[in-house]
């Protein structure tokens, strides 16, 4: 790969050198600058909505969280009361969710987008098309926990729902995982969207090509060497 990304970074950065003056006016060691940061990630965006969505949905990841521990304690000792388990219903799985909706909408910022995502009885995963390249990972990150409960658990009967036997802790603890899962993945995003776009614009430009190159390169390798398989 180092071959690869050898040519991608001299194509790139010739390119660049042409094209792309420096945003800042000030003076600015162009190839050095790329060639510093040409292994770093590229942030997912860089307006201003890309970071309130970002800040946003991590509040509202926390207050799920910790509104879901409450619950778990809850229903626990309702269980311990009871003396036997508590299984999942539509009715206390509305409930639940309509506590953690409560505690996410006081926290969402007003201009934030949001966008929906879930697993069916299937296993199979749904993520809004329109979410955005910042937040999409982090749903699918959150929804990698639901795929492979239900995978682990769903019945060979399409017609059942697995989780009409899964009791109602297990269901928050499972919510609770994917929410972590979903923040771990919010956090990098931001941090990274933070040292990006620190960035002038002129090198992103450049470093964006570089990625760009590099993936087509990639593919191309890709293609060759299975073309070359086919014809041992």
């Amino acid at each position: 790969m180092r071959i690869l990304n050898s040519a991608t970074y001299g194509l790139v950065l010739g390119t660049a050198l042409l094209w792309a003056p420096c945003s800042t006016g000030a003076e600015v060691d162009f190839e050095a600058e790329v060639k510093k940061h040409m292994n770093d990630p590229i942030g997912c965006g860089c307006s201003k909505q890309d970071e309130t969505d970002l800040e946003s949905r991590i509040k509202q990841v926390e207050a799920a969280i910790k509104e879901y521990e409450s619950q778990i304690k809850e229903w626990e000792a309702k269980e311990k009361s009871a003396k036997e388990s508590l299984f999942l219903t539509n009715d206390n799985r509305g409930s639940v969710q309509g506590s953690v909706g409560f505690r996410m909408s006081t926290v969402r910022t007003a201009n934030a987008r949001s966008f929906a995502a879930e697993t069916d009885a299937g296993c199979t995963t749904k993520i809004d098309p329109d979410a955005t390249s910042c937040l999409r990972g982090a749903l699918q990150d959150h929804e990698s926990v639901h795929k492979k409960a239900c995978e682990a658990n769903k019945s060979l009967n399409p017609f059942v729902d697995w989780r009409d036997k899964q009791r109602v802790v297990d269901y928050m603890k499972e919510e609770q995982a994917g929410y972590r899962k979903e923040s771990e993945r919010l956090q990098q995003e931001l941090q990274k969207m933070k040292k990006y776009c620190s960035l002038d614009k002129s090198i992103r430009w450049a470093l964006e090509r570089a990625a760009a190159d590099r993936e087509r390169l990639r593919e191309a390798y890709e293609n060759v060497d299975g073309l070359r398989k086919v014809l041992r």
